[in-house]
């Protein structure tokens, strides 16, 4: 099961789109405006994303360059659209779109397209045990150690780390992380996420050292990355 994030402003395609793929089991998240996207992309975090072209506030190609310039996010990305030029499959695909479909939408090959892509990402069913470089993540435990001895962490220590390691590779927002750890209604300041990223990276000695860092996304969050 992957977690879809669909911007499509058409009432009927939008649903259309996200019953198939609810009835393939999958978590979706839609949104119909360009910028209600964006946040909902930090806030959510998905694997995989569908976009429309022409939206009442931009376009789908702003929004993936966004996400591939200001976010430095690869997460895959399927175009489905009216538009069936060639020059603008072209682009799309320069842009960095992963797969292009035109309406009207084939639901099999749509669904095959999905698979290929998060088969093509590596997404599987998680393990319960996660290796990075030195340090080990028991998720049934919930416990991690390095180089076999236990770190210290606290619960939310943990939750944060186990989060940015399961993640490793995407932008993870402060509003993510907060809903993931602390819960939606919450209600804490997101600076209380830096603090516990800031002990996460001590503690776990995270750093250049063992091949990863845990990079600031300026204004937007956090990403766990190979170097």
């Amino acid at each position: 099961m992957l977690k879809i994030a669909v911007l499509e402003d058409d009432p009927a395609q939008a649903e259309l789109i996200t019953t198939w793929l609810r009835e393939e089991e999958h978590q979706v998240v839609h949104a119909d405006r360009c910028k209600s996207f964006l946040d909902m992309f930090l806030r959510e975090s998905p694997d995989l994303i569908i976009l429309d072209w022409q939206l009442p506030d931009g376009s789908g190609i702003d929004v993936l360059e966004t996400i591939r310039g200001r976010l430095e996010s690869k997460v895959p990305a399927i175009f489905c659209t009216q538009r069936n030029a060639e020059e603008d499959i072209v682009k799309a695909l320069k842009l960095g779109a992963d797969d292009y479909l035109t309406k009207p939408l084939r639901r099999a090959e749509l669904m095959a397209r999905i698979q290929a892509l998060g088969r093509r990402a590596g997404f599987k069913k998680p393990d319960s045990v996660l290796n990075l470089g030195p340090i080990c993540v028991d998720t049934e435990k919930k416990t991690i150690t390095i180089d076999g001895k236990p770190a210290k962490l606290t619960h939310k220590d943990y939750a944060v780390a186990h989060c940015l390691i399961s993640n490793q590779g995407k932008v993870l927002s402060r509003e993510y992380l907060l809903k993931q750890v602390w819960g939606v209604d919450s209600g804490l300041d997101t600076r209380t996420v830096d603090v516990h990223v800031s002990r996460v990276r001590r503690a776990l000695g995270i750093g250049p050292d063992i091949g990863f860092i845990i990079k600031t996304v300026y204004q937007h969050g956090y990403r766990l990355e190979a170097i």
